[in-house]
């Protein structure tokens, strides 16, 4: 089945069983959308933004997507289909050469250890190889199964089903993020309505506006942890030092209520999640404060750049390679060191190979993405030094457009025999 839509969303998404999800067709969004990203996640190529669709007429018609390029092919011709019958063998030939990295450390060629978790939103969306060959969940997406719902679940429905991703990776560590709607994560039961939904009501500002909705999802965390202690919290869409004192005052409430009801659990690590500029510019004064930090580069790109990341006419305008993107992450890693607070990446940035080397190079701490990323990046990983990419990042550092740094680094890793691991356009132009 291809879901095809003026504008699919994530809970139309979720309602497809992933066994007969063959595609997505959306004639709204850009490849940098919420939708789009889920659906990479899942392994289903996704074409955003096409425009007009006769939808109708789509009905029983051979389709080729390309998720890679944004191409939708409608009946196409013989030569077209061969071409993309080679594609398709060549990504099965890299997925079986990659499958020799499968239990193998994560190390760079000087011995630096960079952990590779998973991101996921749906237990029943996690393919076995996700669970086996991750460190553990570097983002469980909890809003997901609110979106999937007609009404708010109460807190045992929540403890349930936190539980159940707890036991699977036990011990490894499972960071869950609090609520994160509003923009393009809307609930059907709980309606925002906004003019410029981005910059409006959303992740923790909801939470402190509805401190009931908060304090049940982080009781129904802490119970469901009670036993395992694997449990990590972080806090979506923060931009000030004062909700993270909010919102740690409410996290200690509820583990305090607990404890004081009888609940044997112990206080998980807590930590923020960075995709707002402002929070770039507070990170020494949120790092004193928190356990760790996340960054949401899809997030952070489309702030940074003021690029909206739904809309398709502007959609050229986004890349995550952009100089003023690195340039943030490099002044966020800075003010956490002084307070040796660990900084993972866990936007798609994190599972882009062109970025792994900067990102080696700039001392992040771990690596957050989907199944499919993983043994892509440890690829990458295994195959340079931190020397090495300290080298690339900083020649990048000289560049000042995302283009030019898109060309150095397919370059790079065409010199480390790295080729294969790169998408159709990204392989670096001959001379």
């Amino acid at each position: 089945t291809i879901l095809v839509g003026e504008e699919v969303s994530a809970v139309q998404l979720a309602e497809v069983p992933r066994s007969k999800l063959a595609g997505v067709v959306s004639a709204t969004g850009s490849s940098s959308s919420h939708v789009a990203i889920l659906s990479r996640a899942l392994g289903v190529p996704a074409v955003m933004g096409v425009g007009a669709l006769p939808a109708m007429r789509l009905d029983g018609r051979e389709l080729i997507l390309d998720g890679y390029s944004g191409r939708l092919y409608i009946s196409p011709e013989p030569s077209v289909q061969s071409e993309y019958q080679r594609l398709a063998e060549e990504d099965r030939a890299l997925i079986a050469e990659l499958e020799n990295l499968r239990g193998l450390p994560v190390k760079t060629t000087d011995g630096v250890h960079i952990p590779l978790y998973l991101n996921t939103g749906l237990l029943s969306d996690m393919s076995s190889f996700g669970i086996e060959e991750a460190d553990g969940v570097g983002l469980y997406r909890t809003e997901f199964p609110f979106m999937i719902r007609d009404r708010f679940p109460g807190e045992e429905a929540q403890v349930s089903n936190y539980r159940k991703i707890l036991q699977t990776f036990t011990p490894r560590p499972v960071v869950m993020r609090t609520l994160d709607i509003g923009g393009d994560k809307p609930l059907p039961y709980f309606p925002v309505e906004e003019s410029n939904p981005f910059l409006g009501w959303r992740g923790v500002r909801i939470s402190l506006d509805h401190p009931e909705i908060f304090l049940t999802q982080v009781r129904a965390m802490l119970r469901a942890s009670a036993g395992l202690d694997n449990l990590h919290i972080t806090l979506p869409m923060v931009t000030s030092v004062a909700e993270v004192d909010q919102l740690l005052a409410l996290i200690t409430r509820a583990h305090r209520e607990l404890l004081e009801e009888g609940c044997a659990i112990t206080k998980p690590k807590t930590g923020v999640m960075i995709e707002v500029p402002a929070a770039v510019y507070n990170s020494a004064a949120i790092a004193k404060r928190v356990d760790f930090i996340s960054v949401g580069t899809n997030d952070l790109t489309q702030y940074l750049l003021a690029v909206d990341r739904n809309n398709p006419r502007v959609a050229e305008l986004y890349s995550d390679l952009h100089p003023a993107v690195l340039l943030a992450l490099m002044q966020l890693i800075e003010g956490a060191r002084q307070y040796n607070c660990p900084v993972g990446v866990c936007g798609e940035l994190a599972g882009n190979p062109l970025a792994t080397p900067l990102l080696i190079g700039m001392g992040v701490d771990s690596l957050s993405m989907s199944a499919g990323s993983l043994l892509r990046i440890k690829r990458v990983i295994s195959t340079i030094s931190q020397s090495h990419a300290i080298r690339l990042l900083q020649s990048t550092l000289q560049m000042n457009e995302a283009d030019e740094i898109t060309g150095f680094m397919s370059a790079a890793l065409e010199n480390l025999g790295l080729a294969n691991l790169l998408k159709p356009g990204q392989l670096a132009p001959k001379t």
